[in-house]
């Protein structure tokens, strides 16, 4: 007879039990079971208390979004060009903007310099103004232009080429922000309501005129970094449309990277998982009348409110409730919640008889 081996016997409604005396096995087995089980613990401890650490570390180094990476392959402009570094500051998909920094870092193919000042004109940057958003970006008064589909007339920025030859410190540095539009009317995932799963787009679209002669002058991005929290990026010219030579126009299609869906379909798995068996419990509980610890009926009351929090620690998650993990796990833990409240009002589910345990599952199932 193996040790704690249950006999179990049917009387009308009533299971009587037999249990083996613990005392008829032998100490030295049970010594050397114990031996083996705490030997295998601490090999499991010291596994996940090394392993996990790491695993995660490597993950979230490997996961990560990348820097924002452009290069103009197809540049045809042969005149003085404006050198450009582009920053990604970050990205808001609530506000519908994308932040970035743009500073000159130079010219090409010009003779501005020091010794040179003839050809060091100022240089106007033009954005389309109706792809951006934000104040100080783009103008709206009732001294403005209206806005329309017109080629823009005032520029974002004047760039002063004389201050920068000259390395003139007590002039303003040439840099400026721009808070471009979201702007993704062809992208049906482009919505919130798809998180993690939503995709976004913002056009930037500028170009470059002599302040004096409106003569068209180069703009080049020479480099470009920076990250958006949460967010992969993929830059990439447009192709459907006719971009003069010096001119920009390219698409930033920003997903959320791969760190961000992997925690959120972990936790959205997870909600599942502790309602379902929560749910089990309950109705094990209360439908069935099977004994349960009082303390494990009363879990789904916190856990209505401990799913909200878990639900906010997620990156960029909207405010609100998502249709698919929160939202009804919380209306089925609210049932749950009732049902074991409304139990200990009527009847006192830890002083029922029946106890249900594995052997007995076991023995109807196979």
């Amino acid at each position: 007879m193996t040790r704690n081996a249950i006999v179990e016997h049917r009387t009308g409604s009533t299971y009587h039990e037999t249990v083996e005396d613990p005392a008829q096995v032998p100490v030295a087995e049970l010594q050397r079971v114990h031996r083996s089980r705490i030997r295998w613990w601490i090999c499991a401890c010291l596994t996940f208390v090394i392993a996990s650490p790491i695993t995660s570390t490597l993950i979230g180094f490997n996961l990560r979004a990348r820097d924002l990476s452009y290069v103009n392959e197809d540049f045809e402009h042969v005149g003085r060009t404006i050198v450009f570094e582009a920053v990604l500051i970050s990205a808001d998909p609530k506000v519908g903007t994308v932040t970035l920094d743009w500073t000159i870092i130079g010219e090409a193919n010009s003779s501005c310099s020091r010794n040179d000042l003839t050809t060091c004109s100022d240089v106007n940057i033009f954005f389309d103004n109706n792809l951006l958003r934000g104040e100080g970006t783009y103008f709206k008064s009732k001294d403005d232009e209206i806005l329309s589909s017109d080629r823009p007339i005032r520029p974002v920025f004047r760039y002063n080429a004389t201050a920068f030859a000259f390395t003139d410190i007590l002039s303003n540095t040439p840099t400026f922000r721009t808070q471009m539009a979201i702007f993704s009317p062809e992208n049906h995932f482009s919505s919130l309501l798809y998180y993690p799963f939503d995709v976004y787009t913002a056009e930037i679209l500028f170009f470059a005129q002599e302040s004096a002669t409106d003569k068209t002058v180069g703009v080049r991005l020479g480099r470009t970094r920076g990250i958006a929290v949460g967010f992969e990026t993929e830059v990439s010219p447009r192709d459907d449309v006719y971009v003069p030579p010096g001119a920009i126009d390219i698409t930033v299609t920003l997903r959320r990277d791969n760190l961000v869906k992997a925690y959120s379909i972990t936790t959205t798995v997870a909600i599942w998982m502790i309602t379902i068996i929560l749910l089990l419990v309950m109705i094990t509980t209360v439908f069935f009348g099977f004994k349960q610890r009082g303390e494990v009926l009363l879990i789904p009351v916190a856990t209505l409110f401990a799913f909200t929090q878990l639900r906010q620690s997620m990156p960029g998650a909207p405010e609100g409730f998502d249709f698919v993990g929160l939202l009804p796990c919380l209306a089925l833990l609210s049932l749950s919640a009732a049902f074991t409240l409304g139990a200990f009002i009527l009847t006192d589910p830890t002083e029922t008889a029946y106890q249900l345990r594995w052997d007995m599952i076991c023995k109807l199932t196979f």
